[in-house]
């Protein structure tokens, strides 16, 4: 079966576009640490880091360090790619949503047993009572849509 896919396409970075997406990843560094502090943590001259800014790629080794200054270092060359890099322990938007839709139908069988308040009607304290859960619930799925429409759109050509 071929068809669309969540998947980047493989797209290859010339060196100059490698230089470029990796070089916007120090001017943030730059811009939010400074020059000499930057330069600094990536243990590096002044020097050397101006020639990285002018055309140079750093090693492994100054990338590796780069990302303990700064953490965004490398997003553009991963926007490129059509990644991302997230924290191992991070937690997605969707993992409690499972959690979230069956409080909802709890909540949801409890509103309308023949025992309730209002026997199998739901009566206003009850749609009151689950408010915030189908609050939570409608950001959620909005979340989700949202992030459906992201999918679908095209991926940018990088020049």
């Amino acid at each position: 079966m071929t068809g669309p896919t969540v998947v980047a396409a493989l797209q290859r970075l010339t060196k100059q576009q490698l230089h470029a997406k990796v070089m916007r990843g120090w001017a943030r560094g730059i811009d939010r640490h400074g020059k000499g502090t930057f330069a600094d943590r990536i243990e590096c001259s002044i020097q050397a880091l101006d020639k990285q800014l002018a055309g140079s790629l750093p090693t492994l080794e100054t990338i590796d360090r780069a990302m303990d200054a700064e953490p965004s270092v490398l997003d553009d060359y991963f926007e490129a790619k059509g990644k991302r890099l997230v924290d191992k322990e991070a937690v997605c938007d969707a993992d409690d949503c499972g959690l979230l839709i069956a409080r909802v139908l709890v909540m949801l069988n409890e509103a309308e047993h023949p025992n309730g308040p209002g026997g199998r009607a739901i009566v206003p304290q009850e749609y009151l009572a689950g408010e915030k859960l189908m609050r939570d619930l409608h950001a959620a799925s909005a979340r989700w849509i949202q992030r459906c429409t992201e999918i679908r759109q095209p991926l940018s050509v990088v020049a």
